[in-house]
């Protein structure tokens, strides 16, 4: 064998050429250059930025979704109470009435505390629910129960000391937030428009909304306190020299906001009372009230206790004498104000359904 050895005189062999490379198939969606060299390319980091805040939002949102509705749709009070005799009825909207984080901490709260006062509560639900009401009217009927409850629970209340004043003091905060987004505004024009219109207090008291919420917190704040209360010692509904001193100390640090300072200057550059409630209309009242709230919140514990006691006990003189009011200890002759329905003139807070944001 020759293996390819070639004999003398033989010629090579004919050369054959490789065969050509097969063209490579056209990439039509492919970049093979870089948009901005040494750079990520801005495309990419919006892509980017919208899976972050798509799956922040998913992560935020399901577990409130989740929370309030229990992982199933929330049912119309019709289909909860349907074919259901009247324990059926109560048992059904213990579970049921007030589905959402806040409903539910509230009913916790009150059956866990009160069990008589939540069996009664549930009787004038169930009252309401088959009549025909859906949620709101549950939330009037709740609202009527809380004005029956809440006067026999002050003096209970008033023995919650600095606790009771500062959680209370946070119950205002939030009803100011609520007031200003819904009024668009906090000014005194901003809420005479909102108050003219009677449609906006069902707006803002409607179940699920920012004002139905603020109101069960409110609600469930008041039941907290109140269960602690009952076997706490009595406080003090006096006020002292003490306190005395540190609430002017308070009221004079609360001259130092702008808005207090511009008002009194504008009084005293104006005797023109047009000019004056001009520029009083422009004050933010809200804003003017979270600073009383932080300067209030900066009182000495026992003072926030003999004030919160005194405010919700019988005895106004007792405040009215010791800050220079001039409601004077015989103001009130030892009885309580009436603050009851209608006592606010035609603002409408003295009706059921304004009311209920203060439990």
């Amino acid at each position: 064998m020759s293996f390819g050895k070639r004999t003398p005189g033989q010629a090579p062999p004919a050369y054959t050429p490789p065969p050509e490379p097969a063209a490579a198939p056209e990439l039509t969606g492919v970049r093979t250059r870089v948009a901005n060299p040494g750079t990520i390319d801005r495309k990419f980091i919006g892509l980017a930025a919208g899976v972050v805040v798509l799956s922040a939002g998913g992560a935020i949102a399901a577990p409130s979704l989740m929370s309030m509705i229990g992982g199933a749709p929330v049912r119309p009070i019709e289909q909860v109470i349907a074919g259901l005799d009247r324990s059926g009825v109560r048992d059904a909207l213990a579970r049921e009435a007030f589905p959402d984080d806040a409903g539910r901490a509230f009913m916790t709260s009150l059956a866990a505390h009160f069990p008589n006062q939540h069996d009664r509560l549930l009787d004038q639900l169930a009252d309401a629910a088959s009549a025909g009401a859906d949620r709101d009217g549950l939330f009037l009927a709740m609202n009527a129960w809380t004005m029956e409850f809440a006067p026999g629970q002050l003096a209970a209340l008033g023995r919650t000391g600095a606790e009771g004043f500062d959680r209370s003091l946070g119950i205002f905060r939030d009803a100011l937030g609520v007031v200003e987004a819904e009024a668009g505004g906090c000014n005194m024009n901003a809420l005479e428009r909102y108050m003219s219109n009677p449609a906006n207090f069902t707006d803002l008291t409607h179940y699920g909304s920012e004002g139905y919420r603020m109101s069960m917190r409110a609600g469930a704040t008041m039941v907290d306190l109140a269960a602690k209360g009952r076997t706490a010692p009595p406080v003090e509904a006096r006020i002292t020299p003490d306190d005395e001193i540190a609430l002017r100390s308070t009221f004079m640090s609360m001259l130092s906001d702008p808005q207090v300072m511009n008002l009194i200057q504008a009084g005293m550059r104006s005797g023109s009372p047009e000019l004056q409630s001009d520029f009083a209309k422009n004050i933010n009242v809200c804003q003017l009230a979270r600073t009383v709230i932080v300067k209030l919140e900066g009182l000495p514990g026992a003072t926030k206790s003999r004030l919160f006691a005194t405010l919700l006990s019988s005895d106004f003189g007792a405040l009215g004498g010791y800050l220079g009011s001039p409601y004077g200890p015989s103001a009130f002759n030892g009885a309580r104000p009436n603050f009851g329905s209608g006592s606010l003139g035609s603002t409408g807070f003295g009706s059921p359904r304004a009311t209920q944001f203060f439990p």
